[in-house]
């Protein structure tokens, strides 16, 4: 009966400790896990931010996404239960970043233009994902709603500009290989794209006048404020079709 009574005990004991185990290896696991979300976050936020600094003047927008990967970043950091030398570097360099930006130090050549559609479909996609960061940050009151509305209305036209500047910079260099047609169809497809929008920017009214006059034929390139990408000598170059 001792005998019966120690096995009994001996199998619980088993038991408990089987199962303390396998909730150690679910909560390390869920760590784990819940790491990855997190580093994944913010890696996808560092390829918004680079988008961003490619196609805005506002480095602002860029540093406000920054900011948000740099949480994620030092969210991921917490979780750790060893020290992270990779993580701690990225970070460091993030917030360096962050303030590159914010004193204008990072500015680079901007450009809406894309060379295919591929390009602007993922710009636009690191647009819109960018304006939902912007939205969460003012629902933390970390924006204003005034800078949230600034800021959204750029990325929106930022997001129309993306496929009408591509599609301009296209026209620019079948025209430049005299290949009127197709130039023409790439500056109507531009203007029908402003058409369509409803965005209140002025700059909108101007362009779709302009591109009339391109196809008219009696203008032969944008207005450098509303165009600043400026077409090189393309006649030696092939166009990309988008």
């Amino acid at each position: 009966m001792v005998v019966l009574i120690i096995l009994v005990v001996l199998a619980l004991i088993a038991l408990l400790v089987v199962s303390t185990i396998n909730r150690a290896q679910e909560k390390e696991h869920a760590r784990r896990m819940q790491q990855r979300k997190l580093k994944l976050q913010a890696d996808a936020l560092v390829d918004v931010v680079t988008c961003l600094e490619q196609t805005l003047p506002n480095q602002m927008i860029a540093k406000y996404v920054n900011d948000e990967a740099i949480r994620f970043m030092q969210q991921a950091l917490q979780l750790e239960t060893a020290p992270s030398p990779h993580l701690e570097s990225a970070i460091r360099h993030a917030m360096i970043h962050s303030e590159d930006l914010l004193a204008g130090k990072t500015q680079r050549n901007a450009s809406y233009q894309r060379d295919s559609d591929a390009q602007i479909a993922q710009a636009q996609v690191h647009l819109n994902e960018a304006t939902k960061v912007l939205r969460h940050l003012c629902a933390q009151g970390i924006l204003t709603d005034t800078e949230l509305e600034v800021f959204t209305s750029e990325l929106a036209w930022a997001f129309l500009m993306v496929s009408v500047a591509s599609y301009i910079g296209q026209g620019n260099k079948f025209a430049a290989l005299q290949d009127r047609f197709s130039a023409q169809s790439f500056y109507q497809k531009a203007q029908n794209l402003l058409m369509e929008s409803l965005h209140p920017d002025p700059r909108r009214v101007r362009m779709i006048r302009e591109l009339s006059e391109i196809i008219e034929g009696s203008r032969k390139t944008m207005s450098r404020d509303l165009m600043p990408d400026r077409p090189r000598d393309l006649t030696s170059e092939t166009a990309t079709t988008l």
